[in-house]
């Protein structure tokens, strides 16, 4: 019995330690293990995190941007809000838009339009490189975050605003522009996946 028992006991690398002695002088025996907790958390340094691309200077241009240089919208239209004080797509992202929307002679049609102009104007300004009017053209096929954009296709998202350019809502928008080439679509999409990325680390490290 008193083989057995070290037998049992006595597996460990190290030398064994006593437990509890018995009565009838029997020894058991249990090997000391000095394995760390597993934390899988603790293997993400949040210095890991500084390779993320922030976007300060981009988020700052685009913002501080001319309307009718972001051509986010007519000429017309960017005179029209250049008059009420919005003068920037900064003004516009900031702007009380029912409020705004109610200067207009069809108020509901007015913020509905408001609304994608500020989406486009906050999608841009999470991904480097885009313009307001490129965010739009995005928006107008169904791609509106960061996420989504970076599980896209470079080609697919290609055909798709191919075939948005020929309608006649795709030509009053571009009037008369190119559509993004496949390489700056591709560049967005690599953006993207990078934020989406550094975000989910971050989740993990906080």
């Amino acid at each position: 019995m008193l083989r057995q028992l070290r037998k049992l006991f006595s597996f460990g690398r190290q030398e064994p330690t006593v437990i509890d002695p018995e009565p009838d002088n029997v020894v058991l025996y249990a090997a000391v293990e000095n394995s760390k907790p597993n934390n899988s958390r603790s293997a993400l340094n949040p210095a890991i995190l500084k390779n993320a691309r922030s976007l300060p200077h981009h988020r700052e241009r685009l913002l501080s941007m001319q309307l009718q240089h972001a051509k986010v919208c007519s000429p017309q239209r960017c005179r029209r809000l250049n008059s009420m004080g919005i003068t920037t797509t900064g003004d516009l992202a900031t702007a009380d838009l029912p409020k705004l929307a109610a200067r207009f002679g069809a108020p509901k049609k007015a913020l509905k339009v408001l609304k994608q102009y500020r989406r486009a104007i906050r999608f841009s300004a999470s991904v480097p490189g885009m313009m307001p009017r490129d965010a739009l053209l995005l928006i107008s096929i169904h791609r509106r975050s960061v996420r989504g954009l970076a599980m896209e296709s470079p080609a697919r998202l290609h055909r798709d605003l191919e075939r948005f350019a020929e309608s006649t809502q795709g030509r009053q928008q571009l009037r008369g522009r190119r559509i993004p080439s496949t390489r700056r679509l591709k560049k967005w999409i690599t953006e993207c996946e990078t934020a989406t990325r550094g975000a989910r680390l971050h989740a993990l490290v906080t």
